[in-house]
């Protein structure tokens, strides 16, 4: 390791160094965040330290080796990719270091969080060793060739004006956009009051009520009323989509095969479908099922989430070579504007706990409204809510009998919260009163719309044990709750249709269609689970009557993204009606 006495840092500066650097650099000297020269010395005994762990080294070299091979980040291959000068790399390794200390995973793929923030000018770690390193390579960076730097440089400065003028027309596209829009919803309002009053005037002639829909809709929104419910639901949205902004939730889903693997088979089982197609992907996360559609053999695809994650989605797609087939997009699937009339294919994974938890639905048959082509396909094409009857005491006592005595305490006041709340569970067919699935509501995505995402439906559950659909080993005249999960199918035409008595869990046809479950009886337990809703007491039935009574879903008045599910049952021995909130 070369050692340096007493170096002045503007030595240290190359000739084509930022000047706004160079002045942040002095500043940080003049105002004592570098107290003196001494801050940039070294002696002998001082070792450079790794950048994520501690241990240190004879030279800057064996900490870059070690970097790479331990902590899969290359310096020298990031340092030449991003034309880094003696402050760029200045700032990365300082950057590094304060990232680690705080215990956050550095974000390298956004340079700009560094390169443009003179903190980091400043050593993270005091008498940092491997800043040395820097220098030794800026020296020997000085020996190229003074032609092929030239080059590099005229290079750098070209793109950098390139970049520029990119950004300036950029912004220009974008003011030009924006007042496009204003000028066709004012010329669409114009026309539409125009036509409403042509109208009333003519007591024969009908008004069409998409036009009055729409006319409505404008006039509501400016509204105060409107606004102000605006702002609450954009507080609860905000919260929703920063929550896809992290790796957890996507590592999560991917990793569950039922649900990946089932979109996956379908579109490679069915490239035929796919094969130069215009496909949409709503809520695109990862972008892991536009990369399916691509490599199916979509002629475009768009790939559109309102998230954080849509960032590492365009560098997957670029990672993977399918920049030139996916295009992404950030925002609201209501509010942005495709480059295209119509697609062929609207491809998304939008179900929650208990199938319509966060109401993502809502913004999937938005695009399906506007953008989806007449004869196209929504893949999924149907989903099912599905319910059965639990029993299961041991069960009961675990969830609700555990807090009579927690280490010699009573916390009995924990209990009523369990009757309120859905819960998010995996049961096994063992612990249900029923053997065979029961259907009490269908969406097929198609044909459902927004307003029918709300409902109340009519429940008959067999009791009887001579009843093929009964667990007879259940059957004692007693329900703890019952149990809510959703089917999935996936079908080739719009117009296939589903059988009634289909299983979702091994629905597959010669042509190509398919299904999964969330339910006990697949394969294997999804991140979705199941909905559990215990009864605040014990229900109770002969085993020769049905029970009968409806269950409602409907969106929470304070965050229309939670759920409010309500249960009404009665048999010819009990009566019951209980609500329950999804959040």
């Amino acid at each position: 390791m070369s050692t340096m006495q007493n170096v002045d840092p503007k030595d240290l500066m190359q000739n084509n160094a930022d000047e706004s650097e160079i002045e942040d650099f002095e500043d940080l000297i003049q105002e004592n965040e570098l107290e003196s020269a001494s801050d940039w010395t070294a002696d002998d005994e001082t070792r450079p330290v790794c950048l994520f762990c501690e241990i240190t080294f004879e030279n800057a070299e064996e900490v870059w080796e070690h970097c790479t091979s331990d902590h899969d980040f290359d310096y020298n291959r990031l340092r030449k990719g991003l034309g880094l000068d003696f402050f760029g790399k200045l700032k990365l390794v300082n950057y590094i270091r304060a990232q680690v200390k705080q215990g956050k995973k550095p974000e390298l793929n956004t340079p700009g969080l560094f390169l443009e923030d003179s903190q980091y000018l400043k050593p993270t770690l005091q008498d940092d060793a491997l800043l040395f390193g820097i220098q030794d390579e800026e020296s020997d960076e000085d020996e190229v060739d003074p032609d092929t730097a030239y080059e590099m440089e005229q290079l750098r400065v070209e793109a950098k004006e390139r970049a520029e003028k990119i950004k300036v027309l950029q912004g220009k596209l974008k003011d030009l956009q924006l007042q496009f829009d204003e000028y066709k919803d004012i010329v669409s309002t114009v026309i539409n009051h125009k036509t409403i009053a042509s109208s009333s005037d003519d007591s024969d002639s009908e008004v069409e009520p998409n036009t009055t829909d729409k006319v409505s809709r404008s006039r509501s929104q400016r509204s105060g009323h409107a606004k102000r419910r605006a702002v609450k639901d954009d507080n609860n949205d905000d919260h929703y989509f920063q929550s896809y902004a992290y790796n957890e939730i996507h590592e999560t889903m991917l990793k569950d095969k039922i649900r990946t693997e089932s979109y996956r088979d379908f579109i490679y089982e069915n490239k035929d479908i796919f094969k130069d197609k215009i496909v949409l992907d709503v809520g695109c996360g990862t972008g892991i099922l536009s990369m399916f559609a691509a490599k199916a053999g979509a002629k475009k695809v768009f790939a559109v989430d309102n998230s954080d994650i849509i960032e590492r989605a365009i560098a997957n797609v670029v990672e993977n070579n399918l920049d030139n087939v996916i295009q992404c997009f950030r925002g609201r699937i209501e509010e942005i504007r495709l480059p295209v009339e119509k697609v062929d294919i609207i491809v998304s994974e939008w179900m929650g706990y208990a199938l319509l938890y966060e109401a993502m639905l809502d913004s999937v048959l938005v695009a399906r409204d506007k953008y989806l082509a007449p004869d196209g396909l929504m893949v999924p094409s149907e989903c099912r809510l599905m319910v059965a009857g639990i029993r299961d005491p041991e069960y009961i006592n675990d969830r609700v009998n555990f807090w009579n005595d927690i280490y010699g305490f009573k916390m009995t006041a924990m209990k009523p919260s369990i009757y309120k709340d859905v819960l998010v569970e995996d049961l096994k067919p063992s612990q249900l009163l029923h053997s065979e699935p029961i259907a009490f509501q269908k969406f097929p995505l198609h044909t459902v719309t927004v307003p029918e995402l709300e409902f109340k439906s009519e429940l008959s559950l067999p009791t009887n044990p001579t009843d093929k659909s009964v667990n007879a080993t259940a059957v004692d005249g007693n329900l703890d709750g019952l149990l809510i999960y959703f089917d999935t199918y996936f079908t080739r035409s719009r117009d296939e249709i589903i059988p009634e008595d289909a299983r979702a869990e091994s629905f597959r046809t010669i042509g190509g269609s398919l299904g999964f479950t969330t339910g006990p009886w697949g394969p294997k337990p999804t991140h979705w689970h199941s909905g559990v809703l215990l009864f605040n007491k014990t229900f109770k039935f002969d085993d020769t009557s049905r029970l009968t009574g409806t269950i409602e879903f409907a969106k929470d008045k304070n965050n229309n993204r939670e759920l409010v599910i309500g249960v009404e049952l009665q048999s010819s021995l009990s009566k019951l009606g209980q609500s329950y909130l999804m959040r």
